[in-house]
């Protein structure tokens, strides 16, 4: 099986309220950072060059408190279950990040590899 090839569907219908991968309407942000500030595990940060946020999947608790205290409803819980990927800051884990952002994290990960 190649990388991404592969889709699973759950063995039961994913229920109702279930919180899922946090899904992330980029243009209807206005970066008002309510949501970074009300986040217990620092999961959302605000990019000041874009003036949007950069949601880490792997420090999600998938509480929803951003869900519910974006004015903009641009966050919301999506029924998405299947969150394992091979690299921790690639696109799929790091929502929000660029191309540009990527290949900065690898290059730096690189680097302190090296030390």
């Amino acid at each position: 099986v190649q990388k991404g090839q592969l889709k699973l569907a759950p063995p039961v219908a994913v229920p109702e309220d279930y919180r899922g991968r946090i899904a992330y309407n980029i243009d209807d942000c206005i970066g008002c950072q309510l949501c970074t500030k009300v986040c217990p595990s620092k999961a959302i940060e605000f990019v000041p060059e874009v003036k949007k946020i950069r949601i880490y999947i792997a420090r999600c608790t998938f509480c929803s408190q951003c869900n519910d205290i974006c004015p903009k409803k641009c966050l919301s819980m999506s029924k998405e279950f299947e969150l394992a990927d091979y690299e921790k800051y690639g696109k799929s884990l790091v929502i929000g990040a660029t191309e540009e952002y990527v290949k900065k994290v690898k290059s730096d990960t690189k680097e302190a590899e090296k030390k």
